[in-house]
C-alpha cells in the first residue's frame, strides 16, 4: 500500500513537472436530481456524452407524458455533451414536461455532484438543477 502511494506521488509530481493537467474522473455514471424523481445515466454516445432516463416516479412519468406524449424512461435528456474546460461540458438538452430543446452547459460542482443548465428562447429563460452521482 504505501509503494502503490508513493509510486502515484511520484506519478503525480513528474505529471505538474511536465506542465500536464492531474487526470481528472469522468462523469460517466447514474445521477438523480435534487428531489429524487429521475435517474439517468450518463455514458458516451459516439464521441460525445449522453444522458438516458434510467428511472423515473410515476409522477415525473406523467407529466412527461403530458408535455411530449412520450414514456420518460429511456428518453436521452442531455446529448452531444462535449468537453469545453476543465470540470465543464456543452451540448443539449430536452425537457420533457415542456416538449421543448434547450442549449445545455454541465459543469461539476464536487465530484459527486453536476450542474446542468439550460436556456431556451436565445437565452432569454434559463434554469438549473443539480444532480447527484449515486452509482
Amino acid at each position: 500500500m504505501v509503494k502503490s502511494i508513493r509510486t502515484f506521488g511520484l506519478i503525480a509530481m513528474a505529471a505538474l513537472l511536465a506542465g500536464a493537467a492531474p487526470p481528472q474522473q469522468g462523469i460517466e455514471g447514474v445521477y438523480q436530481n435534487a428531489h429524487r424523481t429521475i435517474r439517468l445515466r450518463l455514458a458516451p454516445c459516439g464521441d460525445a456524452l449522453c444522458a438516458t432516463v434510467v428511472w423515473a416516479t410515476d409522477k415525473a412519468r406523467a407529466d412527461a407524458r403530458k408535455g411530449s406524449g412520450r414514456e420518460l424512461i429511456g428518453s436521452q435528456l442531455l446529448t452531444d455533451l462535449r468537453p469545453t474546460g476543465p470540470g465543464k461540458w456543452r451540448g443539449k438538452a430536452y425537457v420533457p414536461d415542456l416538449d421543448r430543446r434547450a442549449t445545455a452547459t454541465v459543469v461539476r460542482t464536487r465530484v459527486d455532484e453536476l450542474r446542468v443548465s439550460g436556456c431556451v428562447l436565445g437565452g432569454l429563460i434559463c434554469q438549473s438543477r443539480h444532480w447527484g452521482r449515486i452509482d
